[in-house]
């Protein structure tokens, strides 16, 4: 019979090793942190720590999540893209962070929520809790950390922030006062709740396009969330927002994300716009709609006299298909055979598996 006091003497001895391993690691961790923030590194220093910090993995979230608190503006953007990899373990340091006094800090760790998938939902009623907090900052990038995690408890607060009275200075008298009031917070309310897609959302938006009209600081905002609801009851208003702006294009994305296939024909007039900015715009939202004529006139915009709406429409295209048989086919279009430029044409349709 084995002796329970050398099982604990033997347990006691491992758990001492893996704790000084762990202390080595986050030591080394913090060193490589350090070599990550500095901003006299070059770019193949920083590349080499990152990628070591993610090897080390968690013993390296507490370092990154300190260093973040004591810069966070300089380290936000490093941070997010390796805090967000680490994954779940960096979910509970950074909600430690969300009490911290700095609102810098609270702001930033919030914002990594943008981007950090938190399975376990543990952030999602701390990220509520700072559509309270004083500052402005904070309340910004929680509501959009919330649109990002899907979470739909927090759509009641997030209307009670998108709909919350706004005044701001005539921006005709005072642009620079103007700016300065500018509710961001509010913004990004709107568009966490067209993120959530909740049709709880639907009433106060339209409320808002009413009471604001088309001048008001949220309007497009506010447009731009029921075409991604995609509620019929915010069809008038994203249809009045299109006709208003139809020249320029400002709203085709939003057309197509509430009308889909119902929308083609008024994109494809825009394709044929005499402003090129119009005719770069719209070749996502062609390319969205998954349609032969659609593609067609992606194809014909490939040859597009504007250089920049030619490249629009070839990276439109790259995001449906492989970049060599975009290649094919704008070689096709390319060709000085006749024959050659309607068989890329004809061909789009069938090489991208489109139809209507």
């Amino acid at each position: 019979m084995a002796d329970p006091v050398s099982k604990v003497v033997d347990s006691s001895i491992v758990t001492a090793e893996v704790r000084a391993t762990l202390e080595r690691l986050r030591e080394l961790a913090a060193d490589v942190v350090d070599t990550l923030f500095d901003p006299e590194a070059d770019e193949a220093a920083t590349e080499r720590a990152g990628r070591l910090l993610l090897e080390i993995g968690p013993a390296a979230v507490g370092p990154l999540v300190e260093k973040l608190c004591a810069d966070p503006r300089r380290g936000r953007d490093a941070a997010t893209a390796l805090l967000s990899e680490m994954g779940e373990p960096a979910v509970k340091a950074l909600l430690a962070c969300f009490s911290h006094d700095d609102a810098d800090v609270r702001a930033t760790s919030a914002f990594l929520f943008t981007a950090l998938h938190d399975a376990s939902g543990a952030a999602e009623l701390p990220l509520i809790r700072l559509l309270d907090d004083p500052e402005e900052l904070v309340r910004q990038t929680a509501a959009y950390a919330l649109g990002a995690q899907d979470a739909r408890r927090a759509v009641p607060r997030l209307i009670a922030l998108a709909t919350r009275p706004v005044q701001l200075p005539s921006r005709e008298s005072d642009e620079e006062a103007w700016a300065d009031a500018y509710p961001y917070d509010t913004c990004a309310a709107v568009d966490a709740l067209g993120q959530l897609g909740d049709l709880r959302a639907v009433r106060p938006l339209l409320f808002l396009i009413e009471s604001q009209g088309s001048e008001g600081p949220i309007y497009e905002e506010a447009v731009r969330a029921l075409g991604l609801i995609g509620d019929v009851r915010g069809a008038q208003a994203v249809r009045q927002a299109f006709e208003a702006t139809r020249s320029e294009g400002a709203y085709a994305d939003v057309l197509a994300m509430m009308f889909g296939h119902g929308a083609l024909e008024e994109l494809l007039d825009l394709a044929e716009s005499d402003d090129p900015v119009t005719r770069r715009a719209v070749c996502d939202e062609l390319i969205r709609l998954a349609s032969p004529r659609a593609a067609e006139t992606v194809a014909a915009l490939l040859m597009d006299p504007d250089p920049d709406v030619r490249l629009a429409a070839r990276e439109a295209l790259a995001k449906t298909a492989d970049e060599e048989i975009v290649a094919e086919l704008i070689a096709g279009l390319e060709s000085p055979s006749e024959d050659a430029r309607e068989f890329a044409v004809d061909l789009m349709p069938i090489t991208l598996a489109w139809s209507d």
